[in-house]
């Protein structure tokens, strides 16, 4: 078995309507998921979302997110804009005997 180590960066655009991050909105999704504070908070966790393809909120704007409800209804919008793959590490070259 051969094992290769790849890094894989996305680069992610995150699109969201800020006045519909209020702050009983906020307060609503600590107590329910995760401890956000910020917008930047909720950018960064939808572009992981988006970046490992469990939504594609590019094309699916409609798309129930867990936490946010439909997408639209939110002002959430993203989309990978760029990707790169490095190989880390390669397996070493086996010599023919």
């Amino acid at each position: 078995m051969k094992k290769f180590v790849v890094e894989v960066r996305h680069i992610v655009e995150v699109e969201l309507d800020e006045a519909k991050f209020d702050d009983a909105f906020m307060e609503e999704f600590r107590e329910s998921f995760y401890q956000f504070s910020t917008l930047a908070d909720h950018a960064e966790h939808i572009a992981q979302l988006q970046a490992r393809g469990i939504y594609d909120l590019d094309f699916i704007e409609t798309q129930f997110v867990e936490g946010y409800g439909p997408a639209i209804d939110m002002g959430i919008k993203s989309r990978v804009t760029g990707t790169e793959v490095e190989i880390l590490r390669m397996p070493e070259q086996e010599t023919a005997a």
